[in-house]
């Protein structure tokens, strides 16, 4: 991990916690199963839309949330950028795909987009000077070293969660 956080591209580093808050909503996902289409067309708009919303991984939020903590000490404000990001990486769950490092690496690289224009948005909010200009000179070189590393933080888990299942089937045997 120490050498993999020291990675520099353009004067950037690469944003560890942040990529490994993604790939563990990715990997960890959504507990809740897909609805079928006769319960779409039972329910009302309000259950969807509820459904919906918990749909994201709590796990990753939560994650999000301590890492976010941990850096508000750095900040200036409390980056909320990571719970959010953590959270709505959960609908895209990677568990069921066969060749899942083909959509890690896109999804590591939009959701590090989203994670800085939030933190952009809240630091120009604060009105700081400087942001837009930061935004665009990190922006890129980030999302691809986050992209770059988020392979080798995403095999360790699914092989877990991959670990894990075989141990529940040979429990339950």
């Amino acid at each position: 991990m120490a050498v993999l956080s020291q990675i520099r591209l353009d004067e950037v580093q690469c944003n560890l916690v942040l990529t490994f808050t993604i790939v563990w909503g990715i990997t960890f996902g959504s507990p809740l199963e897909a609805p079928t289409l006769d319960e779409l067309r039972l329910s009302t708009l309000k259950s969807v839309l509820l459904r919906q919303l918990l749909s994201g991984s709590l796990s990753a939020a939560l994650l999000g949330a301590v890492f976010a903590s941990l850096y508000s000490s750095v900040l200036p404000i409390y980056p909320i950028a990571y719970p959010i990001v953590g959270w709505t990486a959960g609908y895209f769950c990677l568990k069921k795909f066969n060749r899942a490092l083909i959509f890690c690496i896109p999804l590591v690289l939009i959701f590090t987009f989203l994670s800085e224009m939030i933190t952009a948005f809240q630091l120009l909010v604060l009105q700081r000077p400087g942001v837009i200009e930061n935004f665009v000179r990190i922006v890129l070189p980030e999302g691809v070293l986050n992209s770059l590393i988020a392979p080798f933080i995403f095999f360790p888990m699914r092989g877990w969660i991959e670990f894990t299942r075989l141990k529940e089937l040979e429990v339950s045997r």
